[in-house]
């Protein structure tokens, strides 16, 4: 499974302190410096570790600007 770089330190922190959607993964949305938004993407030891529906991470964790809690939100069909 591929992985991204590490996320920048000031986003890693913020989805440190969230609680984990799964056993060590963090379900989050990303925005990314061109202004690109993309849901379900998991975290894992401060890397992203894959979006759902992508067959590869379509961004450089570098790109992510802002990041927000998305565990609540529900599961597309199929997941």
């Amino acid at each position: 499974m591929p992985v991204s770089d590490k996320l920048p330190p000031a986003i890693s922190d913020q989805v440190a302190r969230w609680p984990e959607f799964r056993m060590g993964v963090n379900r989050v949305r990303v925005e990314l410096a061109d202004g690109r938004v993309f849901d379900d993407v998991m975290v894992a030891g401060g890397r992203i570790v894959g979006v759902l529906g992508q067959p590869e991470i379509p961004f450089d964790a570098s790109d992510v600007v802002a990041i927000a809690d998305f565990a609540d939100a529900p599961l597309p069909p199929g997941y």
